[in-house]
């Protein structure tokens, strides 16, 4: 028997969708049938015949098979319905009583059992928002066929009542705080009771609606290029899992699933998970049930939606991909970057294969959340807290983060966000990466309205399994997981650990965290990373360099410029933190408010980013 436990504090029971059964005896039972019914079932219950009318339902529908679409495209060892289950569910749990309704209408000798389970579940507490009570919803509608050789013919009317009721009152309020639940319940739900059940008008009538509701949430749930709205990343793969097996039932009709449009939607989908997939195949920004590798959801996802393109990146990015799969060039494949500011998600990239580096970026409120994978180590992932105080007065965003600047070329990849601290000051946060140099800067530009005591505290989150190793006389460090992964120079700190002016680069309860303080109206926080492995034991060295205004060499809170080098490599990064100015630094002169560049052998410098 399955174990109905109350699902939530629901405001009604759904006692009252469950009437007595419109079976023949109350007259109504004709209405029910459309005319793709058996006729013999239409006449035995139009001439109130109610036992033969019955017995012939089940006997028509005893060779169904349950919920296995055309091309037997929801194939796997998996039930789909515990494909990428919700963080907030146990995972467990949730498929055994999944399995447990799926058992119950595979054998009549469960008649009695299977009676008393689907009484009890229609009298617990329903809440519609409860993804729990929305999977349990289609594990009991997949079933129906198979439950009407099990349990009476009056609990199987009501059942079908109660989750007919329950898909018609989602479909006219789709809550868009809760998505998952929504897609389950006005989407999933109805178009399964119409893939099962077509022969019933009620369930027939469920289609148009499911096509719609599946149809506005892709366009309004999606950015147009596949990415969530960042608030909804946890449940991404949740939600392609289940439009994945509506796909899969209603892709073959004779009007599709849903719109091109939509279509169109879930074709993006599949580029953008492989975009967010880690090296074993979990989700970026994951460590729940959610985003664990599921190889039976790929292995649908891009049959349904996928092409050539997309097979060929799943080949690169996917676990167990075979060595001698079929390749394109790298240079035919599209970028590997990706930027919505509607969803507030970017993608940093190096390139499509598993082993180059990566940053993800989400921001969609007063939080920015950041996730950096090198090789097969994960060495950043989480929250990137910042701490600003300005004359010992904390102070708190106010607004959302908003992007000022995407760049994408195939030099870098750049973002810049700001943030409100109030009437006092502001934050421009900075993030990049450089494709060919594999390096990566990481800055926050505190920008005040006027000069005070500013201390800053910028916290990454590092990652399980990575340790930071600190030099001992300097101050940069090694970032090691399977191997070495990056070497850190805080470029606004001195080099030499004997220098006494203050600031720190050490590990932190929260990760890695940089400390810097200023007397001014600006600070400028640049942490620099070098990703290639083969440059670890490489000579390395930084130095902040004067930067001079009509031949006066400007304060810190005016503008400020470093130069990095590892091996043969050397960078040089400038930032002015007021007006933009004509300024010179190593003897160049900059009209810019942002630069990072490499030197070339010549000594001259070439510009990977310029903003001016």
């Amino acid at each position: 028997m399955i174990n109905s436990e109350p699902r939530t504090n629901a405001n009604s029971s759904p006692e009252h969708l469950v009437s007595s059964p419109s079976g023949p005896g109350n007259g109504k039972t004709v209405d029910r049938w459309h005319e793709s019914a058996p006729a013999q079932v239409r006449r035995a219950f139009r001439s109130g015949n109610e036992s033969q009318g019955w017995a012939m339902w089940t006997e028509h529908l005893a060779g169904r098979r349950e919920i296995e679409p055309p091309a037997k495209r929801l194939t796997g060892k998996s039930d789909p319905l515990t494909w990428a289950l919700p963080d907030d569910l146990d995972a467990a749990a949730m498929a055994q009583r999944l399995a447990a309704i799926d058992v119950l209408g595979r054998n009549r000798k469960h008649g009695d059992s299977a009676d008393e389970a689907v009484r009890q579940w229609l009298s617990a507490p329903a809440d519609p928002l409860v993804v729990a009570y929305a999977l349990e919803s289609l594990a009991w509608a997949r079933g129906l066929p198979g439950l009407s050789r099990c349990i009476a013919q009056p609990t199987w009317w009501s059942l079908l009542d109660h989750l007919c009721a329950t898909a018609k009152e989602a479909g006219q309020s789709v809550v868009v705080d809760a998505p998952l639940a929504g897609q389950l319940l006005a989407g999933e739900l109805p178009l399964t009771l119409a893939y099962v059940l077509p022969e019933i008008s009620a369930c027939r009538e469920l289609l148009g609606p499911a096509r719609q509701v599946l149809s506005t949430s892709l366009e309004d749930l999606l950015d147009g290029e596949g990415l969530p709205d960042g608030v909804h990343l946890d449940v991404f793969r949740s939600l392609i899992a289940c439009w994945t097996r509506c796909r899969a039932i209603g892709g073959r009709g004779r009007n599709g699933l849903w719109n091109h449009v939509a279509e169109s939607h879930y074709r993006w989908v599949v580029r953008a998970a492989l975009r967010l997939t880690r090296r074993d195949g979990s989700q970026v920004l994951s460590d729940g049930s959610a985003g664990q590798w599921c190889k039976d959801l790929f292995d649908n996802l891009l049959e349904l939606g996928g092409d050539e393109t997309d097979r060929d990146i799943a080949a690169r990015i996917l676990p167990g991909t075979k060595k001698n799969a079929k390749r394109t060039s790298r240079s035919r494949l599209p970028k590997p970057a990706a930027h919505s500011e509607w969803a507030a998600v970017s993608v940093l990239s190096c390139g499509w294969d598993r082993k180059e580096p990566r940053l993800v970026a989400v921001y969609p409120g007063t939080a920015v959340d950041v996730e950096l994978s090198c090789g097969s180590d994960i060495v950043f992932s989480g929250r990137w807290a910042l701490d600003v105080r300005w004359d010992g007065e904390p102070l708190q965003p106010q607004t959302d983060w908003e992007v000022v600047c995407w760049h994408s070329d195939s030099d870098v990849d750049y973002l810049e966000l700001e943030v409100s601290l109030g009437e006092k000051a502001r934050v421009q946060r900075h993030l990049l990466l450089a494709r060919e140099d594999r390096v990566l800067m990481l800055a926050d530009a505190v920008l005040g309205e006027a000069r005070g005591r500013l201390e800053y505290c910028g916290t990454l989150p590092v990652a399980q399994g990575i340790r930071f190793q600190p030099a001992g006389e300097t101050r940069e460090g090694l970032l090691v997981g399977k191997k070495p992964r990056a070497l850190v120079l805080p470029l606004a700190l001195p080099e030499w650990r004997c220098d006494g002016r203050p600031g720190t680069l050490a590990t932190a309860d929260r990760g890695l965290e940089l400390r810097q303080s200023a007397d001014g109206s600006a600070l400028f926080a640049p942490l620099f990373f070098d990703l290639e492995t083969h440059r670890m034991n490489r000579p390395f060295t930084w130095r902040q360099l004067t930067v001079a205004e009509n031949l006066e060499v400007l304060a810190d809170d005016a503008a400020v410029g470093y130069r990095a080098m590892v091996g043969k490599k050397q960078w040089l990064i400038y930032r002015t933190l007021r007006e933009v100015g004509n300024r010179t630094v190593l003897g160049h002169n900059l009209v810019s408010q942002m630069l990072v560049a490499e030197f070339g052998r010549d000594g001259e410098i070439d510009p990977l980013l310029e903003i001016e």
